[in-house]
């Protein structure tokens, strides 16, 4: 009797371990639901443009040849730019590793360590030397990160927003998997000094104004997995071995019985 009753604790506790709760899986909570709505202040990073940062640069001006021949516009450049990958690479603008980007006309203009709106009065200003009333467009588009751990797509994303947040970024990754840790991610952010780590918990509505919210280019957010997922993987084998020791069980009571 003692044995049939360890065992049947034994298999509760198995049900009850496996067990994911309703907290476990809910985002933002503590958010006030009876309010009509809710404001946290949070600013977002300004993003410094950094070597090999790949820009997408236009400059119009009212001379359309002139225009032409600085943004290198032809039929195949127009259909080809924002085909793949490859494309952007190949046509847009690539910081080098001294911190300038080479426009044709205009020569080499420094944007290292600069915002976007900073470099777009960098060109300005070269492009007044030549141009009149010339208007200006630059855009990041290496703006990559990755997303691995537990999520159902891991890999490395592109954004094309001015923003990014990290639930946007997991979103794209296809959500976090059951087994994954929604009150432990971790963000790394590499900068000139190093890598600045955050650790966030997406349960919690004070996410909203954490430092790690919005996510900056080479971002990499990893989702951990939770304590108990080696128990669940491993679950059809204990289940296994309990039903095997309760099938020897009842066998050598029969036998004890028989004889």
């Amino acid at each position: 009797m003692k044995t049939k009753l360890w065992i049947i604790c034994s298999l509760f506790g198995l049900v009850i371990i496996s067990c994911t709760q309703q907290k476990q899986l809910v985002y933002l909570q503590g958010i006030d639901e009876d309010a009509d709505s809710s404001f946290f202040s949070k600013l977002q990073p300004e993003y410094r443009i950094q070597k090999q940062d790949i820009l997408y640069i236009k400059i119009y001006t009212l001379n359309q040849e002139v225009s032409d021949l600085i943004n290198q516009t032809s039929a195949n450049y127009q259909q080809n730019l924002f085909q793949n990958e490859t494309s952007l690479f190949i046509n847009g603008y690539s910081v080098n590793d001294s911190g300038y980007v080479e426009i044709p006309v205009l020569g080499r203009i420094p944007v290292l360590n600069k915002t976007i709106d900073e470099s777009v009065e960098s060109i300005r200003k070269r492009a007044a030397v030549y141009l009149k009333d010339a208007t200006i467009i630059v855009k990041l588009i290496s703006f990559k990160f990755t997303v691995m751990g537990e999520v159902n797509r891991p890999g490395v994303y592109r954004n094309f927003n001015n923003q990014l947040t990290v639930l946007e970024a997991i979103s794209m990754a296809g959500d976090i998997t059951d087994y994954g840790n929604r009150k432990k991610i971790l963000v790394l952010r590499p900068s000139k000094e190093g890598t600045i780590t955050f650790r966030l918990n997406l349960t919690k509505k004070e996410l909203l104004t954490s430092d790690g919210y919005f996510l900056l280019p080479n971002d990499i957010v990893y989702v951990q997995p939770i304590n108990s997922k080696i128990f669940r993987l491993n679950a059809p084998t204990f289940s296994f071995v309990l039903s095997s020791i309760t099938t020897l069980i009842l066998v050598l009571n029969f036998i004890r019985i028989s004889n």
